[in-house]
């Protein structure tokens, strides 16, 4: 097997995507119902707080990926993303991300280092009617 450029979860930052790492499951949320505002639709979420060596973040599971996880279990995550909520950094699969259980577990986690307890300025990307992008932070 070739060997893949895994990140560390202290070089995480905002909006980033296809993003590979290993992480070990801290601690489990509670499940939540929420419901979309424009279609009513329900969904399931839980909060995971993942962590290696560099540092801990929280992992927002949506709907089939909700309690797929075990607490003490290391996972490798492949094409993840990052996102802002309430301008703090989750980890999310989306549609293309994948986690399955690592053969090469993390014994010691830094968990003196959440980078989701951090706050980031939200970026905010308008297009101009000359099709140029350019960003306002709020």
């Amino acid at each position: 097997m070739h060997s893949e450029k895994l990140t560390t979860i202290s070089e995480l930052s905002p909006n980033r995507r296809e993003l590979s790492f290993r992480a070990k499951v801290i601690e489990l949320g509670d499940v939540k119902t929420i419901t979309k505002r424009d279609t009513g639709e329900e969904h399931q979420v839980q909060e995971v707080l993942i962590g290696d060596e560099t540092g801990t973040v929280l992992l927002s599971a949506w709907n089939e990926n909700v309690n797929a996880f075990e607490i003490g279990k290391t996972y490798v995550f492949r094409n993840v993303k990052t996102i802002l909520f309430q301008r703090q950094i989750r980890v999310s699969l989306g549609r293309l991300g994948t986690a399955e259980e690592s053969e090469n577990t993390i014994t010691k986690i830094n968990d003196s280092n959440n980078i989701s307890e951090q706050e980031h300025e939200m970026e905010r990307r308008y297009r101009s009617y000359s099709n140029r992008d350019y960003y306002s932070r709020y």
